[in-house]
């Protein structure tokens, strides 16, 4: 039996080990494994730098640093420690902050099976993720895969407040197969714990217990968005920007989330904004983009940049203006497409999609009493229902891009053509442009839920 430089029963053990891959690269990993001939190494570099191979950047650690055997068994890879490894990339950002490039997959979403256990702490995703040992790596697009440098390494539990949100995460997808909707299941249903594609395209279905109807292949995963926070908070803390909206973890053991943030913004329905401009210290017109938030944050007793809950789930804030007849005032638009880039795009990896698939809004509604009286109306938590996205929406995005590759710019899809979206201009003047295909420019544009279509998903709403 092969002699290994760790304790693989230990998980203090494993981690120290897994320390000493800090500053070195992929390439240096193939290179120090003793077990492999010059020969195989050539052919293993080949094979690991090219993406395109089944062979990810996780195996590679498996195999030639901690020289074991690649295995699909639902229990943890040092299952002796209880440990979970997760090799997983980030990037910087322009500002220099850290985040994630990809959300975390645990495992793939049994549909037939997975329902019937109901206790997430019993469950075998939990055993993907309750001890994990996180390997981050810089992505760098103009690199080969064998070049990127390890930076961040460290054992990650769950903490109990997060844990309590991800338990509740997962009823919600249970309980959607268990009530036969697998096939409306969405990564923006859930806060921490999501349900991501998981397939080669929209075509790779699975049965579902309760329903004849097929599903989308899906897998549980940690979002993208709370990966980044572990990054920036837990292992490279960065702590100071970030504030919790939840003070005492017991109170999500009785309330979900959504129901306790709700419960904060509650008392101050109805209220007149002047008089909430002044309460919570804000110099900005509700029409300012910086408004919503700041008032938000007042209501939840946030004083730091950002609102730690928001931060994990991709929780975004916007704004809804009713008219006094209950219309909203205009439709809700989202960033603008470069033509040049949308038309590279498959569906399910399209920026629209994944904006809406892994998005949860908290809408703050207002409304118009008069021309001079506007109130706080009330406040709801909102996601695209995966029966448009995949549907309408999808349509809408298709045909959109296929005018764009005929270089019909000005004959995008109108606010007449769809219950749900439109595309129309989003530029500050008429000289704000992107390049078209034919070498010319044309006026930057962006994506709009119809107002129509947001006034029905307030009016469907419960209180």
């Amino acid at each position: 039996m092969k002699t290994l430089p760790y304790d693989k029963t230990s998980s203090n053990s494993i981690e120290n080990y897994a320390l000493t891959l800090k500053e070195k690269t992929f390439k240096d990993v193939l290179l120090n494994d003793p077990n492999i001939t010059n020969e195989d190494r050539a052919i293993l570099f080949e094979y690991y730098n090219n993406p395109k191979s089944k062979g990810s950047l996780g195996q590679l650690i498996e195999k030639h640093f901690f020289f074991y055997d690649i295995n699909s068994k639902s229990e943890a890879d040092f299952n002796e420690a209880g440990v979970e490894l997760k090799v997983t990339p980030y990037t910087i950002k322009n500002n220099g902050d850290l985040r994630a490039k990809e959300r975390l997959v645990l495992t793939i979403i049994n549909y037939m099976n997975d329902y019937k256990e109901e206790d997430f702490l019993k469950s075998h995703v939990y055993e993907k993720c309750a001890l994990m040992l996180l390997i981050y790596y810089l992505y760098e697009p103009n690199k080969e895969r064998l070049d990127y440098l390890i930076n961040y390494i460290k054992l990650f539990q769950i903490p109990e407040k997060d844990l309590e949100i991800i338990k509740n995460d997962y009823k919600i997808i249970i309980d959607k197969i268990k009530e036969g909707k697998a096939e409306e299941i969405s990564e923006s249903d859930t806060n921490y714990l999501g349900a991501c594609t998981k397939g080669a395209n929209a075509n790779s279905l699975r049965e579902q217990p309760y329903s004849s109807v097929k599903a989308m292949q899906r897998a549980f995963c940690l979002k993208n968005s709370y990966m980044s926070y572990i990054l920036n908070h837990y292992i490279v803390n960065k702590t100071k920007e970030y504030e919790s909206v939840i003070k005492d973890s017991s109170i999500l053991k009785t309330q979900t989330l959504e129901q306790y943030i709700i419960s904060k913004l509650k008392p101050y329905y109805n209220q007149d904004i002047e008089f909430l401009k002044l309460k919570f210290n804000i110099p900005y017109k509700v029409t300012n983009k910086s408004f919503t938030y700041l008032l938000a944050k007042g209501m939840l007793e946030v004083v730091n940049e950002k609102i730690e809950e928001f931060e994990k789930a991709n929780i975004k804030v916007k704004a809804i203006r009713l008219k006094p007849d209950g219309r909203p005032k205009e439709s809700m638009s989202f960033p603008t497409f470069k033509y040049t880039e949308i038309v590279k795009e498959h569906w399910l990896d399209s920026k629209l999609y994944e904006t809406f698939s892994t998005t949860k809004y908290l809408f703050m509604i207002y409304q118009y009493i008069d021309e001079n009286t506007l109130i706080f109306k009330k406040a709801m938590f909102w996601n695209v229902p995966e029966k448009d996205l995949n549907s309408e929406i999808k349509r809408v995005w298709e045909s959109t891009v296929n005018q764009i590759k005929n270089n019909e710019y000005d004959n995008l899809p109108k606010i007449s053509e769809s219950s749900i979206l439109h595309v129309r201009p989003h530029a500050q003047n008429k000289n704000d442009t992107y390049p078209t295909l034919d070498g010319n420019k044309s006026i930057k544009k962006c994506f709009w839920l119809n107002a129509s279509y947001i006034k029905k998903q307030i009016d469907e709403s419960e209180d």
